[in-house]
């Protein structure tokens, strides 16, 4: 829960600047004549690509990469049997599927 409204207090901050650049860029604070159809405009989809794209790369950030191949060998450890057993399974299908 904790992900998500920060996800959100993210999102709402990534609006608020992107419409105070947008606003500087435009000058509506002086007169709305000034804003005109081929001005700049503010592509709320790019801001929210934006903002998702930047929460993936914190996530990322805080996975302990070096602990990551340990952790994958302690659960694997368990389903030994079965993971060689699948593994002779894609075997055999890759030979038939190139044949």
């Amino acid at each position: 829960m904790r992900a998500v409204l920060g996800f959100f207090s993210m999102l709402a901050l990534g609006l608020m600047i992107a419409a105070i650049l947008v606003v500087g860029a435009t000058g509506i604070a002086n007169g709305p004549a000034r804003l005109q159809a081929s001005g700049p405009f503010l592509d709320y989809v790019s801001v929210v690509v934006g903002l998702g794209i930047g929460l993936v790369i914190a996530i990322f950030g805080q996975i302990s990469w070096s602990e990551l191949p340990h952790r994958f060998a302690q659960a694997l450890l368990p389903h030994a049997r079965r993971v060689r057993l699948l593994g002779w399974a894609a075997l055999f299908v890759a030979v038939l599927i190139y044949f």
